[in-house]
């Protein structure tokens, strides 16, 4: 699944900033962005390459592909739907299509009725704890 381009990603996009200040984007982005193969090649000093819903953040909307999961956390408050975490394993981030068992024969061909997009499956983020606490 290719991430939208700019223009896509700002055209769906919510008005509205996502965060309320600087704390709150940090810190919801240090537990997703900043793991993230999307966001890598930023990382990794070729922002041109990083991702798009981090610049529609910082322009002060939402992106839509940011669904809200818990309003008063400050780790989880959005889940990406782009997220895919660095430590999950795989080679790339397209998933790859569940062969057929050997042997097995096929009732009716596969490929007209595979959805183009994935299913949200939990990822390493959602079975780590928070270590740091957050106190006012």
């Amino acid at each position: 699944m290719t991430l939208p381009t700019y223009e896509q990603a700002m055209g769906t996009s919510r008005e509205g900033a996502p965060f309320s200040n600087g704390t709150e984007g940090e810190c919801w982005m240090g537990q997703h962005c900043y793991r993230c193969v999307n966001d890598k090649p930023a990382r990794e000093g070729r922002e041109q390459d990083g991702c798009v819903l981090i610049l529609v953040a910082l322009d002060q909307r939402t992106p839509a592909e940011w669904i809200e999961d818990q309003p008063f956390s400050l780790y989880h408050r959005y889940r990406c739907l782009y997220f895919r975490d660095e430590d999950d394993g795989g080679g790339g981030s397209e998933p790859e299509p569940i062969p057929d068992p050997p042997g097995q024969l096929a009732l009716a061909p596969r490929e007209p009725l595979e959805r183009p997009a994935r299913m949200f499956a939990p990822t390493a983020q959602d079975v780590r704890p928070v270590t740091e606490a957050v106190t006012p």
